[in-house]
């Protein structure tokens, strides 16, 4: 293979020599000089010395370089700014024989190119003998790529809801914004139609929409109403958009919603009480009239059009002067117009011409306009008496003061800023948002700054200079620091008005305080929280209810076999506590998650507690002094009377922790009532009729840190080996269980107290707590059909029953069951497992007590989404076991339903 090398003239010019011309035409390599020179690709051959041998003039122009001054040239001088680090190590793979892709970056005057590379090696005689170089501007593709992130980001983080949907209407995208607003997660609405969130009356409003999109027709913004996900309708201001492919059809809708709700509610009162005011001054018989800095018309009442015999639309927005006065008197009333805005107010007479061309003389007693932080907006003139005009001004007076009524009582503050003059004033309840008292505002922007909490200083001051720089609105959420150290959340919005140059001239905007709404909303992110490390926990748990039945089963096998002094029984027992201890973390995970089945029952919370007195006293030790302080007269709660003796022993044992040298536990009961307030600012409560079970102590207290984790599961601030970070887990997943709520109040060197609030229950008819078992475990010659699908858990429960007397048929499914059922008329009772392989154990509960209903049936499980549970309440009339059970608590229950 032969390559002929370029001269500088060839790459300028294409060089077609004669020798290039055939019989018809241009040879084969004449047209491939021109293909080459012409393509919009760079071309380059470059030799094994690194020398450039061949280069279109695109590849010149890409990298805007010297094309005659190329051939024969070293690469490393002519791209000496990026050769050693981007060319030469992939050129070397190149004439080692590697194809070489990679993108080259490279500064230009314009900022820095992008191009797409290849070296694709040219072998001569079984050697590299050239690499061939191709490269492209990507510079615009990449581009294109990075604004097409920055969009994507801009729509996730965007406070308003961006949604799209297809031409049906059924919903393709679904931003956080729109999580927010409509209350919706985007897996339940992708995929789903929009018309789930249309009110009914307003169906058709969205379809012609949907409508003129199919038609190519444009939409305007639009405010309409949409309901939540709570079944709440809200205001929003709504724009849609085509979306087109990339021919230019139309596909689908894009609409950008925003919450108006506030503004509405506030524009309504405002035109309420616009409307009232109209009334009175229309009702009024003076001239009213209202005028601008500019002398237009802004307020007229029907006293003044009838006069003047000109309508509200021929007078409003015009200038008084040049349209009311005769022409001798105009240039002496701008003067004492000019005077006025000045504030020199006084009484002036002057003559108006009607439409009808009659003039007539008004006395005018005039005021000047305030906003409500004292600027002049403006004159308000009335006429004919006093009596008259005082009514008027006074109707006027009380229109404004509701209004500011409205404001206030939507807890809106105002402020305002000039930057002509650096003063920044507030209104009173801006000034309360921040915890000042009139009078106290230094009346600066930096007075306000210092009134934000420090860590949130840079950021909203750079959000306030980014809307001056730009001369649009803003909207932002900082904390204010009270003086006394009380901090609460803000939401700012304000709009930066420009002067004819495009300087900043006055700022204005309201202040909201939203602390309960984020309150409300961190208290709902660790819901969350804890509710997935639940089902995590939960799950975990469940997989270890039969290990342990075996453990503990077979553990007591095996000790009741061994002799008294058999040197295997320690280690045995040191099994069998193992086990245990293991069961007792799994009851504390199931509780936690919610996933331990409970019998509820009615308890008075009095008696629960008195009945723990002895064991508590053993076990928080004589440092500690308990209190008791029951309420007489108790409600009854539904609840699981030992769940509750577990959260008010776990409790106990954290306050006697948190006293080493001593100290006082108090537990205390109570009816409450908890408001709406209370609910408003506690996610887990609703107002109603509670118990509330109080236990505190004068223990070390705990920092906000740790209160803000105190109910994760394995969270712990001891020591390792002194605690599983469960027990106060535990509390949270029975408490919420039982539909309760816990308040924690703590302080540092002063104790803790755990507030439990619990619901009342109708009814009176009170339970101390489960029934104590019998002693009695033997059999009496009773019968038991075991059914269990676990061959090792069959078997042992089998070697256990026959121990304590029973005669045992076992099945491993629901099937044999029924049919030794069916064989044998002597069994007494049915020990089945609820979930098993072809058939759960309620069903088969079922089918025989269809066939004998006296059959007394006993179900186990370590599960509680099964047949025999309701969100892991116990059905009523159900016998159960919880797995993993030892064989005396089997014995029991056995003993206990046949002796029913």
């Amino acid at each position: 293979m032969t390559i002929r090398h370029s001269t500088d003239d060839d790459v300028r010019h294409v060089g077609i020599t004669e020798n290039d011309m055939l019989s018809g035409g241009l040879s084969e390599h004449a047209l491939l000089r021109i293909v080459t020179e012409n393509a919009r690709v760079g071309l380059v051959i470059v030799s094994r010395e690194r020398r450039y041998t061949y280069a279109n003039g695109t590849y010149a122009e890409l990298l805007a370089l010297a094309v005659e001054n190329l051939v024969g040239k070293r690469l490393e001088d002519v791209l000496a700014g990026v050769y050693e680090e981007q060319v030469r190590p992939r050129l070397d793979r190149a004439f080692a024989g590697e194809r070489v892709d990679y993108e080259l970056h490279r500064p230009s005057a314009t900022g820095e190119r992008f191009y797409s590379v290849r070296y694709e090696p040219t072998i001569v005689d079984g050697t590299v003998a050239y690499v061939v170089v191709v490269i492209i501007d990507i510079t615009e593709r990449r581009q294109t790529q990075t604004d097409s992130s920055r969009f994507a980001a801009i729509v996730a983080t965007s406070d308003d809801a961006i949604i799209s949907k297809d031409l049906s209407g059924d919903i393709t995208s679904w931003n956080a914004g729109a999580e927010r607003l409509f209350g919706y997660a985007a897996t339940e609405m992708v995929g789903a139609s929009i018309m789930q969130l249309i009110p009914d009356e307003r169906r058709d409003e969205e379809l012609e929409i949907l409508a003129k999109i199919r038609r190519n027709e444009s939409v305007r913004h639009f405010e309409t109403q949409r309901r939540r996900k709570d079944g709440r309708l809200i205001d929003v201001s709504v724009t849609a958009s085509p979306i087109r492919d990339e021919v230019g059809r139309v596909i689908g809708v894009s609409k950008v919603a925003r919450d108006i709700s506030d503004r509405k509610a506030v524009e309504q009162a405002l035109r309420l009480e616009r409307d009232r005011a109209q009334r009175y001054l229309d009702a009024a018989d003076v001239i009213l009239l209202a005028l601008d800095n500019a002398g237009n018309i802004t307020l007229i009442n029907r006293k003044g059009c009838d006069i003047l015999g000109r309508g509200e639309a021929e007078l409003l927005g015009r200038p008084w002067i040049d349209t009311c006065l005769p022409a001798r008197v105009r240039d002496t009333m701008t003067q004492k117009f000019n005077h006025l805005v000045s504030g020199d107010v006084r009484l002036v007479e002057n003559l108006i011409v009607t439409k009808s061309g009659d003039e007539r003389l008004i006395e005018w007693r005039n005021s000047v306009l305030h906003d409500d932080f004292g600027n002049v907006i403006g004159t308000l003139s009335s006429g004919t008496d006093n009596t008259e005009r005082n009514n008027a001004i006074e109707a006027l007076r009380v229109a404004e003061e509701r209004m500011r009524f409205a404001l206030e009582n939507a807890g809106v503050g105002i402020w305002d800023q000039d930057y002509a003059t650096g003063v920044a004033r507030v209104s009173d309840i801006c000034l309360a948002h921040h915890g000042m008292t009139p009078g106290t505002f230094g009346g600066t922007f930096d007075a306000f700054i210092e009134a934000v909490h420090p860590e949130d200083r840079a950021h909203l001051t750079d959000t306030i200079k980014q809307a001056i720089a730009s001369g649009g609105d803003f909207s932002a959420e900082f904390r204010a620091l009270w003086p006394d150290g009380t901090v609460r959340w803000l939401s700012n919005t304000g709009r930066i008005q420009r002067g004819d140059h495009g300087e900043p001239i006055r700022g204005v905007g309201i202040s909201m305080d939203i602390t309960a709404r984020r309150s409300l909303e961190a208290q709902y992110h660790q819901a969350q929280k804890m509710e997935a490390v639940g089902r995590l926990a939960g799950g975990v748990a469940h997989d270890f209810n039969n290990l342990l039945t075996g453990i503990l089963g077979y553990c007591q096998l095996v000790l009741g076999d061994l002799a008294p002094g058999s040197p295997l029984r320690n280690d045995i027992e040191q099994i069998q506590k193992a086990g245990e201890s293991a069961a007792g973390l799994t009851r504390q995970l199931l509780a936690f998650s919610r996933k331990q089945v409970i019998e509820p029952t009615l308890l008075d919370l009095n008696v629960v507690i008195g009945n723990m007195r002895g064991l508590l006293a053993r076990v928080i030790g004589e440092d500690v002094r308990i209190v008791f302080k029951f309420r007489p007269g108790l409600a009854a709660v539904t609840a699981d009377a030992g769940q509750m003796e577990q959260v008010i022993m776990n409790l106990a044992v954290n306050a006697r922790d948190a006293m080493p040298g001593g100290g006082t536990i108090v537990i205390e009961t109570a009816n409450v009532q908890l408001d709406a307030e209370y609910a408003r600012t506690h996610f887990a409560a609703k107002p109603g009729r509670y118990v509330a079970l109080t236990i505190s102590d004068t223990g070390s207290g705990m920092p906000a840190e740790v209160k803000d984790r105190l109910f994760e599961p394995f969270f712990t601030t001891k020591e390792i080996g002194k605690g599983t970070g469960l027990g106060l887990a535990t509390v949270h997943g029975i408490v919420t269980r039982s539909d309760g709520s816990i308040n924690v109040q703590s302080e540092l060197g002063v104790g803790t107290t755990f507030t439990i609030y619990l619901p009342c229950s109708e009814s009176s008819a009170v339970a101390a707590g489960p029934a104590p078992g019998g002693e009695r475990q033997r059999s009496k010659g009773e019968t038991v059909l075991l059914v269990e699908d676990a061959e090792g858990l069959r078997t042992l429960i089998k070697r256990i029953l026959e121990r304590q007397g029973y005669g045992v048929l076992v099945a491993s499914s629901a099937g044999e069951a029924l049919e030794l059922f069916e064989r044998h008329t002597t069994i007494d009772l049915v020990l089945t497992d609820v979930i098993m392989p072809g058939g759960n154990g309620a069903e088969l509960t079922r089918r025989l007590v269809a066939q004998r209903p006296d059959i007394r049936v006993v179900h186990m499980s370590g599960y509680t989404e099964d047949a025999i549970t309701h969100q892991g309440v116990l059905q009523e009339g159900i016998d159960f076991l919880q797995k993993p059970f030892t064989s005396e608590a089997l014995g029991r229950k056995l003993r206990e339903v046949l002796d029913r």
